[in-house]
């Protein structure tokens, strides 16, 4: 764990053991997706990572997290919850960008140390932070990165739908 080094994020990352990644692309209307080549679940995204690095010391900061961490039981719970999502790819206020939206499919998650870690977050920055939907990336198109979800805000405004396992195709 090291957030002084971009992205500046932290992951927790899934056993392949218990949680194998997808094992070949899908369809879903006429998007084709790639399958993640590992899962993890992104605890700190890289703007937050950003800030927490420019606001402390890059020990205290270790120390805090490795606490906080330390603190919860990081055990997670698959759900069958499927769910679609899309942004864009182009700056706002490009009006001639040809580019796809960047799109991924998710499994929403429950992972009930998710809320306290970020309360303890917000604690040391000194106000509310908003609680990332717990959830694994499974595949992604037009951006392998994915898209990233940093409150439930986030999540509605990406959503394209719940998708049902047999909406996804396996082309070939």
């Amino acid at each position: 764990m090291d957030l002084a080094i971009p992205p500046h994020t932290l992951l927790l990352p899934i056993d392949p053991g218990l949680w194998p990644p997808p094992s070949g692309p899908v369809r879903v209307d006429d998007t084709v997706y790639a399958p993640k080549r590992e899962l993890h679940v992104t605890l700190i995204g890289s703007r937050l990572g950003s800030e927490l690095n420019a606001t402390f010391a890059t020990a205290f900061l270790h120390e805090e997290i490795t606490r906080a961490m330390a603190a919860r039981e990081w055990r997670c719970e698959r759900t069958g919850r499927l769910v679609e999502l899309a942004y864009p790819s182009c700056t706002a206020g490009i009006t001639n960008c040809q580019a796809p939206s960047r799109r991924s499919v998710i499994e929403l998650i429950d992972l009930p140390a998710m809320r306290g870690f970020h309360q303890t977050l917000g604690a040391l920055l000194g106000r509310q932070l908003p609680v990332p939907p717990p959830h694994v990336t499974l595949y992604t198109a037009h951006d392998p990165g994915g898209i990233g979800l940093a409150s439930p805000l986030q999540l509605r405004t990406r959503r394209l739908r719940a998708l049902r396992p047999e909406a996804m195709q396996h082309p070939g």
